[in-house]
């Protein structure tokens, strides 16, 4: 699964999307992404396009300008393989590896051992962590993203795609798929893996974000409104899904946490995701298993900004993605992680 460049056709098989049921369960989140936290920030990038997205999920590239750190990555297409799902579950999608259509497409194979500047495809984001590509533990190929935190609150280590000009970088519904080994769950603390933003309905310099991670030992769901921090130039500067030191607070900080539902450490777990900002719903499977208790249909369960009855309103457009990992209270450990085989389309994508 490498990236590909241009644009690409979607063929679209029968029996397209029946709607996935909404879970039951979660409880009351702690403090989600809020709060502040230190560290040195490290950004690369530079030189890529817009990745524009249509509807159908089709990528192209163009030149945007950067924030800090460099300029917002590429599209990417698809590769060999077609198929749709009879459900709308990645279970029942086409066979393994980057479908027609596929707008994300990285199993990291291109990058030199040991690399930590991703670009044009993507940009680095060190915020007491680190990113890199390196052999240690692939999950097929020779090489995987692996990336570490320190010990603590508001600690990140991601790659991003995004624009500065309210091109899409993602269709409005899109599916996801990537393959985590973490070291750790943490016990207590909010994390997450993959996030996807972009700004609500009148609010330009806003983001509107889902993500899927985990907090008090269980999965989580979760989603958050905050105005993006610019340069002087009035760019969007480089972040992740959380919080700088001298970020401004959420309007909206929300989750839906799972009473049963875990992430497994020590070992290779399929994680795909479903974001459908017309609908306002996310869902999230676990090697292969829908997790239903953290599957979000409106709102979730509980709010630490903006109140229980937020709905989860999604973007106009998802302009921004990233992939990594994050923590974001004081309680968590150091956390070394690996990613690899990363693939988001607009039809489910299956585990490998």
């Amino acid at each position: 699964m490498k990236l590909f460049a241009g644009i690409v056709i979607v063929f679209v098989g029968c029996g397209l999307f029946a709607a996935c049921s909404s879970g039951t369960g979660g409880g009351s989140a702690s403090n989600g992404s809020g709060g502040a936290g230190g560290g040195t920030v490290t950004g690369t990038g530079g030189g890529g396009g817009s990745s524009a997205v249509d509807a159908a999920g089709v990528g192209s590239g163009g030149a945007v300008a950067g924030g800090t750190g460099g300029g917002a990555a590429g599209g990417s297409g698809g590769g060999a393989g077609a198929g749709s799902s009879s459900d709308g579950s990645p279970a029942d999608a086409a066979p393994a590896g980057c479908p027609a259509g596929t707008v994300v497409c990285e199993d990291f194979e291109s990058y030199t051992d040991g690399a930590t500047d991703l670009s044009p495809n993507w940009q680095a984001y060190n915020y007491s962590g680190m990113v890199k590509v390196d052999s240690t533990k692939p999950h097929a190929g020779m090489r995987a993203m692996h990336v570490t935190v320190q010990a603590g609150g508001h600690h990140y280590a991601d790659i991003i795609k995004q624009t500065q000009d309210g091109t899409a970088v993602l269709p409005l519904v899109h599916y996801g798929r990537v393959m985590v080994w973490v070291t750790t769950v943490p016990g207590a603390s909010h994390w997450s893996i993959n996030h996807s933003a972009g700004p609500p309905a009148g609010m330009p310099t806003a983001a509107a974000k889902y993500s899927e991670g985990g907090e008090r030992g269980k999965l989580m769901a979760g989603y958050s409104v905050r105005q993006r921090p610019v340069d002087k130039m009035g760019m969007f500067l480089l972040r992740g899904g959380g919080m700088e030191a001298t970020d401004g607070n959420p309007s909206a900080d929300c989750s839906k946490v799972a009473q049963t539902e875990v992430m497994p450490p020590k070992a290779w777990v399929c994680w795909q995701w479903k974001f459908d900002a017309t609908k306002n719903e996310t869902h999230l499977w676990v090697n292969g298993t829908e997790q239903t208790e953290v599957a979000v249909v409106g709102k979730g369960t509980a709010c630490s900004a903006g109140g229980a009855a937020t709905v989860w309103q999604g973007p106009t457009a998802f302009t921004k993605l990233i992939v990594g990992w994050e923590q974001y209270q004081d309680d968590a450990g150091m956390q070394e992680a690996w990613l690899d085989d990363l693939a988001i389309g607009p039809d489910p994508i299956p585990c490998p």
